[in-house]
């Protein structure tokens, strides 16, 4: 085996413990602002009060500049402000026309990449703004984004059919999975380390499916109805979404876990983005370029 990939393997295995512990920090957005939240303390920090019509549903992170990105969804702009940071300032981004609702970033290729829900297309600029470009237009009823930077792989959901898979350049492209009827979803991520993507039902189940649509599971069932499960996030063993009650919630990855209550807000939480340690953030990047450099 080449001594590169041999190299992969054993910084995979060497970070193992890093992505299966709770991040130090969960970054969220309630209706009224962003906050974050340090997990081990259940600190809670406002960064950024936003009034209560901008709709914040997804969050992504440029780690080598550092900036949280975020569209504003009534508001139809993408902004964004330098994290961590002692004085929060937001920076304009780019107006989208449309109802921006999912954001990521691919901080390698110098790439934002948005789904705006009512006009169902894909758009994508540089991480300043410019060079706007419509990417696809024929997308229906689309609200979530992710990618795969290290495999170069775009994962689309669909709020009642279901997740799609391409390539950046929209070839290969694929379903993952079909949502059943009447399922709607409005949240879903990826975890990197076991290649899963899960997402969260108005019914109130977690459920969950290999990225070649192989396994679909029910994590947890919550036994919650509601049309309001917006936020979900994932890393190593924990889940982290927020309900119907307006709470933040952590719980282990097994259907018998206790839900552990983080923060309860006055408000509907809409996103939750985890946010590592800076330690775990170079890693990334380093195991990005070497990625790239061995294709």
């Amino acid at each position: 085996m080449d001594v590169r990939v041999w190299f992969k393997i054993f910084l995979i295995f060497y970070y193992t413990s890093a992505v299966e512990s709770i991040p130090e920090k969960l970054l969220f957005a309630s209706t009224h602002s962003i906050m974050e939240i340090d997990v081990d303390t259940r600190h809670v920090n406002v960064l950024v009060g936003h009034g209560d019509s901008f709709g914040v549903f997804s969050f992504d992170y440029d780690y080598q500049n550092e900036y949280v990105y975020f569209p504003r969804y009534n508001v139809r702009d993408i902004v964004r402000f330098r994290y961590p940071s002692q004085n929060i300032t937001l920076q304009h981004v780019v107006n989208t026309t449309a109802k921006p609702a999912g954001i990521a970033v691919d901080s390698a290729n110098d790439h934002v990449y948005w789904v705006n829900h009512k006009s169902n297309t894909l758009s994508r600029c540089t991480l300043d703004g410019t060079n706007v470009f419509v990417v696809f237009t024929s997308f229906s009823n689309t609200f979530m984004i992710q990618l795969d930077v290290i495999n170069r792989w775009m994962y689309v959901g669909y709020i009642d059919n279901g997740i799609s898979k391409s390539r950046f350049d929209l070839t290969d492209i694929s379903t993952v999975v079909n949502f059943t009827l009447s399922t709607r979803v409005f949240c879903m991520d990826i975890e990197m380390t076991e290649q899963r993507l899960y997402w969260m039902n108005n019914d109130g189940d977690i459920k969950s499916v290999n990225v070649d649509g192989s396994d679909v599971q029910t994590i947890i069932s919550t036994s919650s109805s509601s049309n309001e499960y917006d936020a979900i996030c994932v890393l190593g063993s924990y889940i982290y979404y927020a309900d119907n009650n307006k709470q933040l919630i952590m719980r282990n990855k097994s259907q018998e876990s206790t839900a552990t209550v983080l923060y309860t807000d006055i408000s509907h939480i809409n996103s939750i983005y985890k946010f590592h340690s800076p330690d775990w953030c170079i890693f990334q990047l380093f195991f990005k370029r070497l990625t790239y450099n061995s294709i």
